[in-house]
This record gives structure tokens, sequence and C-alpha cells, in this order.
């Protein structure tokens, strides 16, 4: 304020400005505007501006600014203020202030708000190692400290994408993987009301899984297939046992046509002779000369396919070589067979049986002989004893040590009665 104390106050009826100067009578005093008693003076007071002479010198003759000059003391004046409205002052003295550029630095300061970095760093991630020199001030950061804090906030941010595409990632194989889990899941309900389809083992099961007619079709088709091969290689992929019988089929066709087959008709579903016996599948052919072969298919690697063996009455040599060569080791052939009564020579009828033996086209015939009580003795009493027919028979013939006539032969061993070899 200046000195001699004046204030200003504005009257709180119309607003004037009231000049005042102390003493004031009874702190009240009445308004030139509106007349009226403003009471309460002292609390309403707002000191007066000084004037710009009464102000200090803020610049000496150099041009640079007093200090001492433009900071003073703050006293409150006890005409304006009371001790019960403000607190006194308890700000210290100025005097010893002095220019920025002569301030002393505080090290501890430094230090400690050093420390508090560093900790605060470390806690929040292990990738950030702040090393900074206790020698450095307080208003300035390291090279290495700046480097640290951008790798911490490039890591940061590395981290948060990775956790986000990891999780998305993971949403969508998760998603993926409950779809396969319920498409199991559901595959496995849908079929567990179905009783489960095992693999046929024979020709029952598949007729049973598809029925008589579906069987005896697929039957048809592969006997036909069979006989419209072009050549041994195609042939040998519908036959029963490729690998033992191909190197028979090369030594058969070695001087036959190995081509397709003609034929007139194959026999329908319920014929006579037609269908599933035992374990395999008669189907007859009628050629045309009008000549029948019942034709064997049998059920093997899930697959109908058809015995060749039997369906050309495979011998290991024509019976013709055979009465040629006079073999003394024994030698298999298919033949047909009727019960006979010529004995002639080391050959008795209480000795032997004799069964007349001839090949499938009836240019060839033999004579065999079996003695009484041996092996194939038996085996041809079993036969005859079911009730199966000797019509065909598999079987092993050599030439006697003692020749007799040029067509008796010694049977060795009935191997099968039919050209079928089962197993």
């Amino acid at each position: 304020m200046n000195e001699e104390d004046q204030t200003d106050f504005n009257c709180h009826y119309c607003e004037y400005s009231i000049r005042i100067k102390p003493p004031l009578v009874k702190d009240k005093v009445r308004c030139p505007q509106c007349n009226k008693m403003v009471k309460d003076i002292h609390s309403k007071l707002i000191p007066l501006a000084s004037a710009i002479e009464s102000l200090p010198e803020i610049k000496n003759a150099e041009g640079e600014p007093i200090i001492d000059n433009l900071i003073q003391e703050n006293r409150p004046s006890e005409n304006h203020i009371s001790e019960n409205s403000f607190e006194k002052s308890q700000s210290k003295p100025l005097d010893n202030f002095k220019k920025t550029s002569e301030l002393e630095f505080d090290q501890d300061f430094a230090n400690k708000q050093e420390i508090l970095a560093h900790e605060f760093a470390v806690s929040q991630s292990d990738m950030l190692n702040w090393e900074a020199g206790k020698d450095q001030g307080v208003t300035q950061l390291t090279s290495k400290a700046k480097s640290n804090i951008v790798i911490f906030i490039l890591a940061s941010l590395m981290i948060a994408s990775l956790s986000v595409y990891i999780s998305l990632k993971g949403i969508s194989i998760n998603s993926a993987d409950v779809k396969n889990i319920q498409l199991k899941s559901e595959s496995k309900s849908t079929q567990s009301g179905k009783p489960s389809i095992q693999k046929p083992l024979n020709f029952q099961d598949l007729e049973r899984q598809m029925g008589a007619k579906a069987l005896h079709s697929l039957a048809t088709e592969s006997l036909t297939k069979f006989l419209k091969s072009a050549n041994l290689n195609t042939k040998i992929q519908f036959c029963r046992s490729p690998q033992r019988v191909r190197p028979l089929m090369k030594n058969y066709y070695s001087n036959k046509d190995s081509g397709p087959k003609e034929f007139r008709r194959i026999s329908e579903l319920g014929a006579s002779n037609t269908g599933i016996i035992d374990k395999f599948y008669i189907l007859k052919l009628s050629f045309p000369d009008f000549s029948i072969l019942p034709v064997v298919l049998a059920w093997e690697n899930e697959q109908i396919l058809v015995d060749w063996e039997s369906y050309v009455g495979y011998s290991e040599i024509t019976l013709k070589d055979f009465i040629l060569q006079k073999p003394k080791k024994s030698k298999l052939f298919r033949l047909n067979a009727t019960s006979d009564n010529y004995f002639n020579f080391q050959f008795s009828e209480n000795d032997y049986r004799c069964l007349y033996l001839r090949n499938s086209e009836d240019t060839e015939a033999v004579y065999g002989y079996i003695r009484r009580g041996n092996d194939a003795d038996n085996q041809l009493s079993r036969i005859i004893e079911s009730g199966e027919s000797i019509k065909f028979l598999t079987l092993k013939l050599r030439y006697p040590e003692k020749l007799g006539g040029k067509n008796q032969v010694i049977i060795d061993e009935i191997v099968t009665p039919g050209w079928l070899i089962k197993e």
C-alpha cells in the first residue's frame, strides 16, 4: 500500500467506488451515490494500487535487474487486516537469494531420484537394466537410460501385440478343435444307434449284408471280367491266390491262347448247382459248343475271384506227355474218374481197386490202381461213404517200377474230390 494507506471500497448497493481514509467512525460510511449507510467496512476494503513513482527501481545503470528492490518483505497492515482473519506470514527473508547460475547442485537429492527411477523401471520389466551413473545430474537422462526406456517401450508393445495375436490364434485353433470334437462326437452319436458293419469273411456274410440278388450279380460281373481279359497279366487280377498260380498260368498258357474266352451265358440266380456251396460260390458257364462247366469263385482279399486251377482243370503235365514219359515220380492231375474192373499183369482185383481216368478233352485215358488198405484206399472209401461223387478227382499219379500195360498207373494220393483245393 501507499504511504497514506488509502483504500477503495465498493458500495454493495450500487457498486460505487468510495475512497476511504482512516480513521473510520464505527466501521461504517455513507455512500455518496445511493446515500445509503454501508457497515462493516474493514472486511470489504480493497487496497489502493501504489503510484508508479512510488515503485522501487527495478534496474541499475547497467540494465541488470535489482533483485533486492524487486523482492520486499510482506508486512500486513495493522489497520487493514486483523490477526484473527489472516495468519501471519512465516516466510523467511530472501536476503541471501542469488542468481540461478550461482545455485549449488544438490547431489543427495539427485541420487535419491535416480534410485527411485531405477527401482520403478525394474519393477515394470525385467528386460530393462537401468544403470545410470551416480555422478550425473538429475535434470538430464543419460543416452544409455534413454535407449533403455525406448527398448522397454518397444518390448512392451511387441509383447502386447504378440499376446493379442496368440489369443486370437488360440481362439481360432480352439474353435477348430472344438468343431472337430463336435463332429466326431456327432458322428459317433449318429453311428451309435446303428449296428456296426463288419468286414465280410465269406459269401454268407456278403449275402446277409447285400442280399442274394446283389451277390449273384457281383459274382457274375467278376466271372465276366475274367473271361473277357485280354491277356495273362489282366486275367491274373481276377484269379484266386495270384502269387501261387502265376507260374502255373505261365506254364499252362505257354502253348495256349490266354485271351478272351467266348461263352453263351452264365447261370441265373436260383438255377441248379448255382449259388453258395460250402465257402464258395458256384456259377455254371455255357460255351458255344453247348458244353457246360461249373466255375468256382472264392472270397479272398475282399474280392470275388475265380479259382483258375479248377476252371481249366490244371495238371502238372498233360496226360499225353505223362503216358509218353512214364515218370516214376508222382504228378498232380485233375481228371474225370469212373469205377472200373480192368485187372491185368501185376494188378489183381484182390490187391487193388481200379479207376478209369481221362482228361477233360476226352482224348487220353489211363487205368489207375489203388492198393487196398493204403492211405489212398482210405481216402477213396471216405469219399464214397460220404456220398460225394468221384466223377472229378484231383489226384497224384506215377508209373510203377515194374511196368504192366502202357496205360496202367499207380494212384499214390487222392488230394480232393472234385477239382477244387479248398485250402
